[in-house]
């Protein structure tokens, strides 16, 4: 009777150890975007700077990858022409992969960049920029995106620097015509 109590002791200690020794299993984010959420302008509106990129090339240094971004448009942010992103590789740390060549509207974060001008993961709105509801959600939060020029590679109002670039050109066109056609009267004796 005492080994058999004595028994249940140490079965019932080892079973109660056992969970403290075994490695712990890692779980995945649960943080992942859903587009559909009821809750898509709260969602769109966390984040650092906001714009629309295709990923032109892709490099991986430890538990980081790092994707180049060639910008169309911007929403929101201080944003280059190129700018870089980064990602864990790891899924439970909530990562995110692009796929290069595909056009994103990112939302991205200036936390833990690792060097990169910006950071982003699958906690954030990110997602292709197909996704018409983002967009609108994106438009709603951050009004129209501005067009990054390639001339300079920063963003600008495009329908603005259009119609003020539009009136310098006329009025460069009509100097011309009225200096290089009046003729002044010449004096001919």
């Amino acid at each position: 009777m005492v080994r058999r109590l004595l028994s249940i002791v140490v079965l019932t200690g080892f079973a109660g150890v056992l969970p403290l020794i075994a490695q712990a299993e890692a779980s995945a984010c649960s943080c992942v975007y859903m587009p559909d959420d009821p809750r898509i302008l709260e969602q769109v509106s966390h984040a650092s700077s906001v714009f629309t990129g295709t990923v032109v090339s892709e490099r991986v240094a430890g538990q980081t990858a790092f994707f180049e971004f060639e910008v169309r448009d911007v929403f929101d942010g201080d944003v280059d022409g190129t700018t870089t992103v980064s990602s864990s590789i790891q899924g439970p740390a909530c990562g995110r992969g692009f796929e290069v060549g595909t056009e994103y509207l990112v939302f991205a974060s200036d936390y833990e960049t690792n060097g990169a001008d910006f950071s982003d993961n699958s906690c954030s709105a990110t997602t292709v920029s197909t996704n018409q509801r983002t967009r609108d959600a994106a438009t709603t939060v951050y009004g129209a995106p501005r067009t990054v020029t390639v001339e300079t590679g920063t963003a600008v109002e495009s329908n603005g620097v259009r119609v003020w670039g539009g009136i310098a050109a006329g009025v460069v066109v009509v100097g011309l015509i009225t200096f290089g056609f009046v003729r002044r009267p010449s004096s001919r004796s």
